[in-house]
């Protein structure tokens, strides 16, 4: 089974992507990985084996004044790594990324934001050129579709094939939560292939490998088994900077449901295996934390209701 360390390098973005809970239009809180934080991360690395992937992703990592420095310090002590960028930044930027990691680039994931993107042949021209070089790494373009944006990804999505470049839709999330869409962008997911990831809402209670298969590493260094434990004592796993580990045992999802993707795609969820007397303890436990939580992340609360409210009023 795959194992996966996503690590979140900066919240700070060039776009301003309107279904972005962490677009400025939401919040004004955002930080970047400091110089501490970048330490202890690449320390801790080196304590575990080098059969987790490193995912760097953001915000826009490229952004952040360290990236390549990170870059070259995953490659001395030979990870895998994949980079999740929105392709925003000339495509030398791109080359030497693959320049750095050589075969130690797993994959470069690069999102199309379509209401961000001023020149959209200069972005597909790109990646022809970036996908030509790539040797043995993935590359891969995916888009959020919107009912606006449909049409318009249906002839990208053509384009891309002819090159063979691999397309994947994804679906928009506000919230916690996918959104319904009108028919035509329905219609076209039916017979589209769309990202595995899907809100999965029987997962309380499950044995879940998150982890130990799988952690975040935010940019303030708080680190959390998967990315919907923000609120869950149980499943926050301490700050890269004062130590953790990863968990030695199976432990049960506490989360009502999931749209994490690593655990999803990866497989590490097993709906088969209830673990009821672990999980009401740890879950009476975890109770008592929700107020401290809750104050913690006051922040994200308010972008993620903002971002919410803000569709809502233009359905």
């Amino acid at each position: 089974m795959k194992k996966s360390i996503d690590f979140l390098i900066t919240q700070k973005c060039n776009y301003r992507c309107p279904y972005c809970s962490q677009s400025k239009g939401y919040t004004k809180s955002l930080e970047e990985a400091d110089n501490k934080t970048i330490s202890a991360f690449l320390e801790f690395l080196k304590t575990i084996s080098n059969d987790y992937e490193i995912t760097i992703s953001g915000g826009e990592p490229l952004t952040h004044p360290n990236f390549f420095f990170l870059l070259e310090e995953l490659k001395k002590l030979d990870f895998k790594v994949s980079i999740v960028s929105n392709f925003s930044y000339p495509i030398k930027e791109y080359k030497k990324i693959k320049d750095i990691l050589g075969d130690s680039l797993s994959e470069l994931l690069v999102s199309l934001h379509l209401s961000q993107v001023k020149n959209l042949d200069e972005f597909l021209n790109k990646a022809v050129e970036f996908d030509a070089c790539k040797e043995n790494s993935n590359f891969k373009v995916a888009s959020v579709l919107s009912d606006e944006n449909c049409i318009e990804l249906k002839k990208i999505a053509e384009f891309l094939k002819q090159h063979n470049i691999d397309f994947e839709l994804q679906h928009m999330r506000i919230g916690n939560s996918f959104v319904k869409y009108g028919e035509q962008a329905a219609d076209y997911i039916k017979k589209y292939p769309i990202s595995k990831i899907k809100e999965i809402s029987n997962t309380f209670g499950k044995k879940c490998l998150a982890g130990r298969n799988f952690l975040v590493v935010y940019q303030n260094g708080e680190v959390y088994r998967c990315y919907s434990s923000r609120f869950n004592k149980i499943h926050a796993m301490g700050n890269i900077k004062k130590g953790i580990k990863l968990f030695d045992c199976n432990t049960p999802c506490l989360n009502k449901k999931c749209t994490c993707p690593k655990p999803i795609t990866q497989g590490m969820i097993d709906y088969n295996v209830k673990m009821p007397l672990k999980t009401m303890i740890l879950n009476t436990y975890n109770s008592f934390y929700i107020p401290y939580y809750v104050v913690k992340n006051i922040e994200i609360i308010k972008a993620k209701l903002a971002q919410s409210l803000n569709f809502k009023n233009k359905g």
